[in-house]
């Protein structure tokens, strides 16, 4: 009895153990997984052009009830497109990571393809440590004729830990565009628009948005470079470029010891802008294949100016008319119509004709003429001429009688055996024609 006694005591007890040790592993790979049940992507479905990056794509993941829930487990990913020339890319441009960092529920990513057409993105996730898969998968849309992106929310691979990066949407106008930008913080997230295009002597404004402040108490102060060497500071503020060229505009955020950080590319090109006088208007073409803001240039006509008000802005390979009704400003010289940018850079000036003073210049060069003919000797002054006054009128013709009162005190003389006169007075009509 004593034997049995100890033997079933012996029994029981690793028995016991057993079923303890086996319940501890389930619950302690249960507990990995404990309520990730699903990942699901939580941004729309997108349109987007060929080579065009697209914006935020998030997926989540969530428990049965398809709450967000913080993954207990580090988690890896796996990108795939049904097109082969698609391609996922992190907040730095680069390619995507492929991990879910432990205790995130978001992660965020972006795509970019070369070609046309409809395609699915899957994104496979596998638990590193309970080897949990979950799929999920979304329609893009890749087309020429899509929408530019308007967000172009560039949020961090993984929400709690976020970074920036640069969206492809350019905009002409003076103002900020709608935010694109996320900035590294879990406290402090700033914005302040998509990828700018502009003009030398063009003044574009930027604006800085807080799309998150965990730490209100603190006043958030914004630092700016404009990436031509110099700098600027405010939640509003003007930059003009002088060159052409790519600039990456950058935004720092500071409140407290918190800080942000967001930036943008702004493309300066070249100006192609030609000018015309029409009948009671002005037409400006545009002959670039960018669009051109003329915001605080300037353009003078017969002494009359007239400066742009902001977001006057002319499409690629189009002309606008601009009514001489508006060119109000007096007091500027007379003299070719130009265009003039901001910076005071002469754009493009349009000579005008003035009969007065072309009969000016075709006189002095005809005295200028003779004076050289005199010199060498083809003709020869009999009486010394009287200071000359351009005429009033010049009447051009054939005959010697058209021009008598116009040179009546000088007398030429030439070697009879050459005949110059004739051919020197041939020579100035002609001149003069």
């Amino acid at each position: 009895m004593r034997f049995f006694n100890k033997t079933f005591l012996k029994f029981t007890l690793g028995f016991l153990a057993i079923i303890a040790v086996s319940l501890f592993l389930i619950a302690a790979t249960s507990a990995y997984a404990v309520g990730v049940s699903k990942i699901v992507f939580t941004t729309e479905e997108q349109s987007i052009k060929p080579n065009e990056l697209s914006n935020t794509i998030t997926i989540q993941t969530q428990d049965s009830g398809s709450n967000s829930i913080l993954t207990p487990e580090t988690i890896d990913l796996e990108f795939t497109s049904t097109s082969a020339t698609g391609e996922f890319l992190g907040s730095t441009g680069n390619p995507v990571t492929k991990t879910m960092n432990k205790n995130t529920s978001n992660r965020n990513f972006f795509y970019r393809d070369s070609a046309s057409g409809t395609f699915i993105i899957t994104v496979k996730a596998t638990g590193r440590d309970s080897g949990e898969i979950w799929d999920a998968n979304q329609k893009i849309m890749v087309s020429t004729g899509a929408p530019q992106s308007t967000d172009g929310e560039v949020l961090g691979e993984n929400t709690e830990k976020s970074t920036s990066s640069s969206g492809e949407n350019q905009s002409a106008t003076s103002g900020s565009t709608a935010p694109s930008y996320s900035t590294p913080a879990t406290q402090l997230e700033v914005v302040f628009g998509g990828d700018r295009l502009t003009s030398p002597g063009s003044p574009i404004t930027f604006q800085a948005i807080i799309k998150k402040n965990s730490v209100s108490n603190e006043a958030v102060k914004f630092y700016w470079s404009y990436g031509d060497g110099t700098v600027g500071e405010g939640a509003l503020v003007t930059h003009m470029y002088k060159y052409p060229g790519e600039y990456a505009a950058v935004l720092n955020a500071h409140a407290g010891n918190i800080s942000a950080v967001s930036r943008t590319r702004v493309k300066v090109a070249p100006v192609e802008i030609g000018i015309s006088v029409g009948d009671g208007y002005l037409e400006l073409t545009n002959n670039s294949n960018l669009e051109t803001n003329l915001f605080n240039w300037k353009i003078v006509h017969q002494g009359m100016g007239f400066i742009f008000q902001p977001d006057t802005i002319i499409f690629p390979k189009s002309k606008i008319k601009i009514d001489l009704s508006l060119l109000s400003m007096k007091g500027e010289a007379m003299g070719n119509t130009t265009l003039t940018n901001f910076l005071g850079q002469e754009v493009v000036s349009t000579l005008e004709a003035n009969p007065s003073e072309q009969v000016e210049k075709i006189w002095q060069e005809t005295i200028s003429i003779l004076d050289k003919a005199i010199e060498q000797k083809l003709v020869y002054e009999k009486q010394p001429a009287k200071p000359l006054a351009p005429p009033t009128e010049l009447v051009l013709g054939t005959s010697t009688e058209a021009t008598s009162t116009t040179i009546e005190n000088i007398i030429f003389e030439t070697p009879k055996k050459e005949g110059i006169l004739n051919k020197a007075w041939h020579f100035l009509v002609s001149v003069i024609r």
